[in-house]
């Protein structure tokens, strides 16, 4: 289950611990509980948007949910070299 949540993020785009788990057909606490084994094993990384240092460009569609203008802490994902290798061989 944690290569399926790893192969999820290595496909980039945005997404909610509710869909993940919705397209797994598991809790969403788990997936929350999977996403930190994740991190912890150095698969994948944490970059916290609560605010905008222009470091994604902030030109993407995503700009209005994003880079400081929803007052709302965004945290993306951001799958390793160590992640990236591993998805592509489990």
């Amino acid at each position: 289950m944690l290569m399926k949540i790893l192969k999820r993020l290595s496909e980039g785009g945005m997404y909610s611990n509710k869909s993940v788990a919705r397209e797994l057909g598991i809790d969403e606490s788990l997936v929350e509980q999977m996403i930190s084994q994740l991190e912890n094993m150095g698969y994948i990384e944490k970059d916290n948007m609560s605010s905008c240092n222009d470091s994604c460009g902030c030109s993407c569609s995503q700009k209005s949910n994003c880079c400081g203008s929803s007052g709302i802490d965004i945290n993306i994902w951001k799958v390793t070299d160590k992640g990236r290798k591993y998805s592509k061989i489990a």
